[in-house]
């Protein structure tokens, strides 16, 4: 799950990044693997328990070919991940080595039958994205293993039995490795705190055959008392699943230490054996869940966005309801508890305030899509009781009941009968905390905003339209008089137009968004440039894409594509319709932003002051780190958060004294996060700015490789300091380094690169 609390987030204690600098001198020669040894007796902060740490850190390099038998011998930690290994030594020995990362060798087949005989004190192995059809008996007998990682292991699909022998481990990790079922032994893992499975999609015919073929053998479970995270991924066509999920149930609700849960319920009455959700407590006891409930069939295409799932990993309690029918009790009780919300393909409920206002107190996130019944989001009425909808008065704004006030975000996708958002009076504080709201392909859809429900959305910063064909403005004004100097929408960040054929007005004549920054117009004809007394800014520039039609598509011409940028300054005077022009400022001034210079004045430290007086104090500028950041990308910590998958464990591409690396996807020329294996690969390295030494080592690299600039040398893209976190965002080297290519045959240790601790 994406939001996982057992397994690691960084393994290893030792670090390389204090010679990374050395690395970059024009007059060094290739250094040799031995001059790679870092002892962690010299590094705050380093395990006692461990003693002298040595690791070989030989990660992403493109290496073929593994390190000599005599290196493995003394390092206690070995990072062989993400080369091209296809072999490795037959039986290495390795009396103090407690890591071996070999994971992403997409090329690495078999292990010899002894490789791990000589590993006596191995307690971390991750053999993840690795093509291992089988497990080696060796690997059964490392008495001492903690933590196994498999993860999409595309061709191992048996788990062997005597995985019950490894009686130390605690985390067993088989996301995304399909295995034909579990053993049964696995049961003697009872210091098992981890458990991820996935399960091979296979349909049985017969209940016989079913039986006989068990997923999971009833009372595994539930023996290993000790299981905080559980999390198993099922093929929705699967017969197995269906006769066993009752009594895996029974298992787990009797599983007391249990805090991270991701199931997959066939039906709503399963959800019934879960007693823990009809109390308060929880919270308590399930921290985090992701519940797939519902007819799950899958479909040869979905109309559906692949982030939408990206988006579901996100939260921590989330559920999604598929091909439902009504609204059942259960999924109302659930609701409760949820942080996140997907209704998929549901066949007849109307609105989605239908699932009880009150039961969706805590959503921060709604996804919708392929509902073909429904007519309008919210009902405003349904504020109400049934027996008191009479007396319903017109003036409810004062009324404080809102609806939705938690949600952040809310996604609507492919409804086909889809008429407004809201239906009625709004209530204050309905919405109100909503930042994101995208409307794609709902043919039927004429309202979107009302200049009442225009009240409560000040937090929205993006709103997203695309191929709503009955849409002639976003705001649907009734004849009542508005005050010219209201200003709605005040947080608008970014307006994305598409495929709105009649859309004639932005907001009917309202002044909406003062602080917009972008708009995007594609293939709306029936609009014109947006009038100053809608969008309120001070400058606004347009350019318009034409294309000269090839000899296929001369009939119907490409849609017109209009991209506005949007500089603000001060609002449109209120006692006026003009616009004020911006206040001049001198040529030689530069504009910064905050978190620029905190960074370059060592976050305003106090060892740094220069003076002080009655309206503040003054702190000394590092120039060349200003210089540096002007040129680089601006990052938020949500965004790479996303990018990384929430620096997932599965991406960890090195560790050091001042932090990790992580593997991410962003925007090929934004800062925006995008999905695994598209965009940019990017690495992101953490720092810990805990202390000076962090926060001047953070600098020094910032600094000093932001003016690098070589085909050679990995580039640093952009940076981003939030709280006690610096972080730097390098390209992904995919084929190594240039000094591994040119001494390969010597076999020397190849450049670090500025990401590779």
């Amino acid at each position: 799950m994406g939001n996982s609390r057992s397994k690691p987030e960084s393994i290893g204690p030792a670090s390389v990044s204090g010679i990374v600098h050395q690395f970059f001198s024009s007059s060094r020669t290739p250094q040799s693997v031995e001059e790679l040894e870092i002892c962690s007796d010299y590094i705050e902060g380093a395990p006692p328990e461990h003693g002298s740490s040595k690791v070989l850190m030989l990660g992403s390099l493109g290496l073929m070919e593994p390190p000599e038998v005599t290196q493995w011998q003394t390092y206690t930690e070995i990072y062989l991940m993400e080369n091209r290994l296809t072999e490795l030594p037959q039986d290495p020995r390795c009396p103090v080595l407690l890591v071996l990362f070999l994971n992403r060798n997409y090329k690495l087949r078999t292990f010899s039958p002894s490789f791990f005989d000589y590993m006596p004190a191995l307690e971390i192995l991750n053999l993840s994205r690795t093509r291992i059809k089988s497990l080696p008996e060796s690997l059964f007998r490392l008495s001492r293993l903690k933590r196994l990682f498999l993860t999409h292991c595309e061709m191992l699909s048996v788990l062997p039995p005597k995985i019950g022998e490894l009686q130390q481990l605690e985390v067993l990790d088989l996301e995304g490795t399909e295995i034909m079922d579990l053993p049964q032994e696995v049961a003697k893992l009872t210091k098992l705190t981890c458990l991820e499975l996935s399960f091979c999609p296979r349909v049985n015919r017969g209940t016989k055959s079913a039986k006989a073929n068990a997923l999971i053998p009833q009372g595994t479970l539930s023996a290993l008392s000790q299981l905080e995270e559980l999390s198993i991924d099922v093929n929705p066509e699967d017969e197995r699943w269906e006769s066993v999920v009752e009594a895996i149930i029974d298992d787990v609700c009797g599983l007391i230490s249990l805090d991270t849960l991701k199931l997959y319920l066939p039906r709503v009455e399963h959800l019934r054996k879960f007693k823990w959700f009809g109390t308060s407590m929880v919270c308590r006891l399930l921290s985090h869940f992701k519940f797939i409930v519902g007819s799950h069939d899958e479909r040869i295409m979905s109309c559906l966005p692949v982030d939408l799932e990206f988006e579901m990993e996100r939260w921590d309690r989330s559920l999604k309801y598929v091909n439902g029918v009504g609204v059942p009790i259960d999924i109302q009780k659930m609701l409760r508890h949820a942080t996140a919300f997907f209704l998929d393909r549901h066949t007849d409920v109307t609105k989605l305030s239908d699932f009880g206002i009150a039961n969706m107190e805590q959503l921060k996130c709604c996804i919708i899509g392929e509902c073909n019944e429904i007519r309008v989001i919210i009902d405003g009425t349904d504020m109400y009781d049934e027996a008191d909808r009479s007396e319903i008065v017109s003036e409810t704004w004062e009324d404080d009941t809102g609806f939705l006030k938690s949600l952040e975000y809310l996604y609507v996708y492919h409804m086909k009968s889809l008429r407004c958002i809201y239906e009625g009076l709004p209530r204050r504080g309905s919405l109100s905390h909503l930042k994101c709201l995208a409307l794609v392909t709902c043919p039927q859809l004429t309202t979107i905003f009302t200049p009442d429900l225009l009240k409560n959305l000040d937090s929205l910063e993006e709103l997203t339209v695309e191929d709503c064909p009955h849409v002639s403005s976003l705001v649907t004004r009734e004849d009542t008089p508005i005050d010219d100097s209201t200003y709605f929408l005040a947080n608008m960040k970014r307006i994305s137009l598409s495929s709105l054929p009649e859309l004639i007005s932005i907001s009917s004549g309202l002044r909406i968004a003062p602080n917009l920054e972008r708009m995007s117009i594609i293939d709306c004809p029936n609009l014109k440039s947006p009038s100053p007394d809608e969008i309120c800014c001070n400058h606004l520039t347009g350019t318009k894409a034409q294309s000269i039609p090839n000899d296929a598509s001369r009939e119907q011409p490409a849609p017109t594509v209009v991209s506005y940028t949007i500089t603000t300054t001060v609002n449109a005077d209120s006692s006026t319709s003009k616009l004020k022009r911006k206040p001049k400022v001198a040529s030689w001034l530069r504009k910064f932003k905050f978190n620029d210079l905190k960074l370059a004045a060592g976050k305003f430290s106090a060892a740094s002051p220069l003076g002080k007086g009655g309206s503040g104090s003054v702190r000394g500028l590092t120039n060349e780190v200003v210089k540096v950041t002007l040129q680089l990308r601006n990052f938020s910590l949500e965004d790479l958060k996303l990018a990384t998958r929430n620096f997932s464990p599965e991406g960890l591409l090195g560790q050091g004294g001042f932090g990790r690396v992580f593997k991410g996807w962003i925007e090929e020329n934004g800062t925006a996060p995008a999905s695994p294996g598209t965009g940019l690969t990017v690495a992101v390295k953490i720092f810990e700015l805990s202390g000076p030494l962090a926060h001047g080592r953070w600098l020094a690299e910032l600094s000093i490789l932001g003016r690098l600039v070589h085909p050679n040398l990995v580039k640093l893209i952009g940076y981003c300091v939030e709280g006690n976190q610096g972080l730097l965002i390098y390209e992904y080297m995919q084929r190594g380094s240039l000094d591994n290519h040119l001494f390969e045959s010597m076999r020397t240790c190849p450049l670090i690169c500025a990401w590779c601790p």
